[in-house]
C-alpha cells in the first residue's frame, strides 16, 4: 500500500478536491434551479478546475519524464507520475459530460 506521500497518492488526493468543489458547485446550481433562480456556479468552477488541474498536470507529467529518463527508463514512480498527470489533465473536462451538465463558452 503506497503511503500517503506517494506522488499517485497526492495526485489522486487532488483530483478528489476538484469532484468535490465541482459537485458542491453542481448541488449548488441544482439548488438554485429548484428555486427559481439562475446560477452558472458549476460552469464557472470547472473553468478555474480545468486551468488548476491543467497547469498541475503539465508539471507532474514532466517531473515524472525527468525522473523516468534520469533513472534511465527503469524508474515505475517516474511513469505513474506521468500517468497521474495525464488523467489529472483529463479528468475534469470530462466530468460534465458524465454528469449531464452542457457548459458552453460564451
Amino acid at each position: 500500500m503506497p503511503s500517503s506521500s506517494h506522488p499517485a497518492v497526492v495526485i489522486g488526493e487532488i483530483a478528489a478536491i476538484i469532484a468535490i468543489v465541482l459537485l458542491g458547485c453542481l448541488a449548488y446550481d441544482t439548488v438554485a434551479g429548484a428555486l427559481g433562480f439562475t446560477s452558472g456556479a458549476f460552469c464557472i468552477g470547472l473553468g478555474y478546475a480545468c486551468s488548476g488541474a491543467y497547469a498541475i498536470g503539465a508539471v507532474c507529467i514532466m517531473l515524472g519524464l525527468m525522473m523516468w529518463a534520469m533513472t534511465l527508463f527503469r524508474s515505475p514512480s517516474g511513469v505513474a507520475l506521468m500517468v497521474s498527470g495525464f488523467l489529472l489533465v483529463i479528468f475534469p473536462p470530462l466530468i460534465p459530460h458524465y454528469l449531464g451538465v452542457s457548459c458552453f463558452a460564451g
